[in-house]
């Protein structure tokens, strides 16, 4: 390229200035030639660091999946190749103002575009931009207090993120589609949804839901089940743990929701989630396996005002005593709970029904019984077998001459019936119940006839 008389019309920077032009008078340049490098010095002096990329070439089309054209600015007149994925994909030549609009296959998820752009010999490579899902995506963990949200969209576009039908935040994504917007804390049930726009073209995420930090199991916890579903962060790994072992891992979807297959469980298990996303993670509580239908654990008798039990964690609890509701009470997440009562009467029948969701379930029904324990029969000489009542679902341990000859346990009755060797007469026994380490009582000791 030389300089003649007149007016030399150098390299127009459609990128930096729409119409940017810079003339040099012949006079002061006279019988000098120029070659591209030399234009290239005089646009390296014109430029700010800032205009770098500008310089080398900007996409400003959405590189998302399934994308055809790609478009962009670069050098007025410049030669433009659009590479994808190391492959020359187009080339293409910038106008006046540096617009270019390049075809291309059909853009998938995770590819590399680049541009290189070239007038003589003078070129540039553009930054890599990263190709991404055609709608933005949340990767950062949605729940309760958090103040940051991140994600992926369309390298360049704006991001405007909608917390609660309103905008929050609006940030730009980089090169690679990453963005992070700072918001007001989150608050439980809030729809969180990202747009990400770039000149008329935009697109909305899916509706997200702000959660409880802790991940939460939604359905019953009974033996036998072999499904486990619950919630947590939106998008996050979900690893389920059963009896101390990893049994499953799934993903939430965009609403918390997961759902998991496990062997079947076991009475007495402990199941807890751990919900995760990159470096972040929250742990559930340690959930309890509960028999299908609740049980009562405290001692069901004579003038008792409180009583608790076992039922599916989190499940509605009734308390019904003598055909009518005395309390409602809920199973905390590992299935216990415990309820204030009127004073319990003798031979009043006890019965729980929980439910939770569309399940109901029902005890058996229980009587109450006396505060003591006391014997059925009378014990004579040769009998192998002592019978008797204390309350429903306690250990009865029957003491023949300070020393104990048989443990059993009672039903929902509070009937219990043991073996015990051949007795002989003046042996005393003395029956004496407990129900952990809660309730304890011991009953009158008999003396063994003839």
């Amino acid at each position: 390229m030389s300089v003649k008389k007149g007016l030399v019309t150098c390299l127009a920077i459609a990128a930096v200035c729409a119409t940017f032009q810079q003339t040099v008078h012949a006079d002061e340049v006279s019988g000098k030639q120029y070659t591209s490098s030399t234009v290239n010095q005089l646009v390296s002096s014109v430029k700010s660091a800032s205009d770098e990329t500008s310089l080398s070439g900007l996409v400003s089309s959405p590189l998302v999946v399934g994308a055809t054209s790609v478009s962009g600015k670069a050098v007025a007149n410049a030669k433009v190749d659009v590479w994808v994925s190391g492959s020359l994909k187009a080339t293409v030549y910038a106008d006046a103002t540096g617009n270019w609009t390049a075809q291309v296959p059909a853009l998938a998820k995770g590819q590399i575009v680049q541009l290189r752009s070239t007038l003589d010999d003078w070129s540039a490579d553009s930054n890599q931009y990263q190709v991404v899902e055609n709608e933005p995506v949340v990767l950062t963990p949605l729940v309760v207090g958090e103040t940051k949200v991140a994600g992926v969209a369309a390298p360049g576009s704006k991001v405007d993120v909608w917390v609660g039908g309103s905008i929050k935040a609006t940030v730009y994504a980089d090169v690679t589609g990453i963005w992070v917007a700072k918001v007001p804390a989150l608050e439980k049930d809030q729809i969180v949804q990202p747009r990400a726009s770039i000149g008329s073209w935009y697109a909305d995420s899916d509706r997200y839901q702000v959660v409880d930090k802790a991940p939460k199991v939604l359905t019953p916890l009974v033996v036998g089940e072999t499904k486990i579903a619950g919630v947590a962060a939106p998008g996050s790994k979900v690893d389920v743990w059963v009896a101390g072992e990893l049994k499953a891992t799934v993903y939430a979807d965009e609403g918390g929701i997961w759902v998991a297959k496990v062997p079947a469980l076991e009475v007495g298990n402990t199941v807890q989630m751990k919900a995760s996303m990159g470096i972040w993670s929250a742990d559930s509580a340690r959930y309890l396996v509960a028999s299908k239908e609740p049980v009562v654990i405290s001692p069901l008798v004579e003038g008792e005002t409180k009583i608790g039990g076992a039922a599916i964690p989190s499940s509605k609890v009734d308390v019904w005593v003598g055909g009518s509701i005395k309390a409602t009470v809920y199973a905390d997440e590992t299935g216990i709970w415990s309820a204030n009562i009127p004073a319990l009467v003798t031979g009043q029948q006890v019965q729980i029904k929980s439910s939770i969701n569309t399940l109901t379930l029902n005890s058996t029904q229980y009587l109450v019984v006396e505060k003591t324990p006391y014997l059925l029969v009378t014990l004579k000489a040769g009998g192998t077998k002592v019978a008797g009542v204390s309350a429903p679902g306690s250990q009865v341990n029957v003491w023949i001459d300070g020393a104990i000859a048989a443990t059993v346990t009672t039903d929902e009755t509070g009937i219990w019936v043991a073996k015990v060797p051949a007795l002989a007469e003046g042996q005393v026994v003395q029956p004496k119940a407990n129900i952990g380490e809660t309730w304890y009582a011991e009953g009158a000791s008999v003396t063994v006839v003839k």
